[in-house]
């Protein structure tokens, strides 16, 4: 069976300088746009020079968020779909930052998606969501789940299926791609990537996607060790990506034909695709460390400084409340710390946020 697979959507949180533009003004074009986001103050259209001598959008930027805890250079710079659907990837993306002045700080989005006419033994997907409705096939994990489709003479079409929700940090779809591109914007380079894998030219092509949001996990490897931070540039390379890839489809993906009154662990796998199981476990690594005696005793007298250089000098108090706040954060005593300085130094709405005490009109998951 023949498959293939690419990044289709890709929005990366960085660090702007206070002015945008571009070092190679020649190859590179930048427009402001005369409109403002819910989050952000400022929007970019960044265009590349094509090798028919045109400009041709290849990125959007948003930066100076409206809301003050967020920090004046945040940003988030999100890639053309075309511009995802080339070999060197990464290299694109180091290159305009570069070129941009812009800091990586991590992958905001990423959807991995993978192609292919038809599951194994020959399945049409379409009936493959039949059966899931009709209970044929059960869903080893529990999940959320919407359809699209269509009634057609008297026939019930399924092109769409979508699990998780809104707040789920992994959702995934599998859905007709071909449909959508006629029906809505055909992209060529999809289709030209499809050519490319050997596809026939009529041939119904369905996508299953992966779609997250960023998250603290890490892609570890077992036989050697590795681990790759899920939101590292890493992550986007195609060996790297297809390894991310495999470990979701096999994680969330997996099904059984249904059995009467059988456990789950006794019936029988639907094999739908042929994806070597990779070695590999997503895992949340905290960063943070213990916390000692002598930890909040350095609290107590960081804190006592500040108040002082409070009078004396506003940035000495600022720089110390943005060291406390980093070491509370890091030692987990971020709670420890709004109770025993109710009117703290540190940046009190930002730990109240991050310790889940306060809720912003702004969803923190649509920046990070």
């Amino acid at each position: 069976m023949k498959y293939v697979h690419a990044v289709d959507w890709l929005q990366i949180h960085v660090k702007c300088p206070v002015e945008i533009r571009a070092i190679d003004t020649f190859r590179y074009h930048t427009e402001k746009l005369d409109y403002q986001t819910r989050q952000f103050r400022e929007v970019y259209e960044i265009s590349v020079l094509m090798p028919s001598g045109d400009f041709e959008k290849c990125a959007t930027l948003v930066c100076k968020p409206h809301a003050s805890f967020l920090g004046g250079d945040m940003g988030l710079l999100k890639i053309e779909n075309k511009f995802l659907y080339q070999s060197e990837l990464k290299a694109f993306v180091i290159e305009l930052l570069r070129q941009y002045h812009l800091k990586f700080h991590s992958i905001s989005r990423l959807d991995l998606a993978i192609d292919f006419t038809s599951f194994e033994n020959n399945l049409n997907p379409a009936d493959f969501i039949k059966g899931f409705l009709s209970a044929e096939y059960v869903k080893k994990h529990r999940a959320n789940f919407s359809l699209q489709g269509s009634h057609q003479n008297g026939c019930n079409l399924f092109n769409y299926i979508r699990f998780g929700s809104k707040t789920s940090e992994v959702n995934y779809y599998l859905y007709n791609k071909t449909v959508e591109l006629n029906a809505r914007k055909n992209k060529p380079w999809i289709r030209e990537m499809w050519q490319q894998a050997g596809f026939a030219e009529d041939a119904t092509v369905w996508r299953l996607e992966f779609s997250l949001k960023s998250s603290c996990k890490e892609l570890i490897e077992y036989d050697f060790g590795e681990i790759t931070p899920v939101k590292a540039l890493t992550i986007i390379e195609p060996e790297k990506s297809f390894t991310f890839l495999s470990t979701l489809f096999h994680k969330h993906f997996s099904f059984f034909e249904s059995g009467r009154g059988g456990r789950k662990d006794r019936l029988t796998p639907v094999c739908l695709l042929h994806l070597d199981k990779p070695n590999t476990v997503l895992m949340r690594l905290t960063e943070k460390a213990e916390s000692s005696r002598m930890d909040k005793i350095f609290v107590k007298r960081l804190e006592a400084e500040n108040q002082s250089a409070r009078v004396i000098d506003k940035n000495y108090f600022l720089y110390g409340a943005r060291i406390l706040m980093e070491f509370l954060i890091k030692r987990d005593l971020v709670m420890w710390y709004l109770k025993q300085f109710p009117g703290g130094s540190a940046a009190l709405s930002l730990l109240g946020i991050k310790a889940g005490l306060i809720n912003d009109e702004f969803e923190q998951a649509a920046f990070f």
